[in-house]
């Protein structure tokens, strides 16, 4: 997709979309795609979890025309929605994607992702995936489960971004991670910030952690699961941001955009 139509949703396009985005993830995300495009690695895009399709979109704005994005969310069925951890509506994701990109790579798997291999992610995403965003279930069984799924669906060099492992709401992803890394692994974690933990293959964590470091000079170095990695906080200090602190500020500000969720 155009870089005109990724900063219109970086600028204002995201807000319309209801779901969550910290500050920082998406600027992350969009410097990693780009380093991975100067090593001209290709592959497509995929997200467990997508809600309304808030960072799918930035995904497939990420992607380009020979490129797949693969959906997957229980959608319909929300009777399979243990932890009551979002609540994806198909029509109205499309409807998002639609108004801020296209459909025409879109590939939906509406589904339990505890159902889903490695082997049928690939199969949907017509090969290897270079992003893929774990943001689905938030049970330590299924948190585990979608790492598996997620790494053996990885392209060489390929990124899998995972939600929530540090939000005190959901101790289970924390414990979902701790769970796949109690076995020998072929990722590793290389980054951390804006609510989102970072991993990859080794041999490409010093290069992408590099990137991140370059993203905040107040980034530290701190070891998890027995590697080091860049920890990062991003935020940007505007008079909107401060205008976010005001209770009644917010609260103004959310039922705003939510108004406008429930018209897309």
């Amino acid at each position: 997709m155009g870089k005109r139509s990724l900063n219109a949703y970086l600028k204002h396009g995201h807000q319309l979309v209801k779901g969550w985005l910290f500050p920082g993830a998406p600027q992350a995300i969009i410097l990693l795609s780009d380093e991975q495009r100067r090593t001209n690695l290709s592959g497509g895009v995929a997200e467990i979890g997508v809600h309304h399709g808030k960072l799918f979109i930035l995904l497939y704005l990420l992607s380009s025309e020979n490129e797949s994005a693969v959906a997957v969310d229980l959608f319909s069925r929300q009777d399979l929605n243990v932890d009551h951890s979002g609540a994806g509506d198909l029509e109205r994701f499309k409807r998002n994607l639609h108004r801020h990109a296209d459909t025409s790579r879109l590939i939906v798997h509406e589904g339990d992702s505890t159902q889903l291999t490695a082997g049928q992610l690939i199969e949907l995403g017509r090969g290897p995936l270079r992003l893929i965003s774990i943001d689905g279930g938030h049970t330590a069984e299924i948190t585990a489960h979608d790492l598996v799924t997620s790494e053996g669906a990885l392209a060489e060099g390929g990124i899998i971004i995972l939600d929530d492992c540090f939000k005190e709401m959901w101790p289970g992803v924390t414990d979902g991670v701790h769970r796949h890394f109690s076995e020998p692994r072929t990722i590793v974690p290389f980054g951390i910030g804006a609510n989102k933990t970072f991993f990859c293959h080794k041999a490409f964590a010093q290069r992408y952690g590099a990137v991140l470091r370059k993203m905040d000079r107040k980034s530290i170095e701190q070891g998890f699961l027995g590697y080091r990695v860049i920890c990062f906080e991003f935020r940007r200090w505007t008079l909107a941001g401060w205008w976010r602190k005001v209770d009644a500020g917010r609260a103004i500000r959310l039922a705003y955009h939510d108004v406008l969720s429930r018209l897309v």
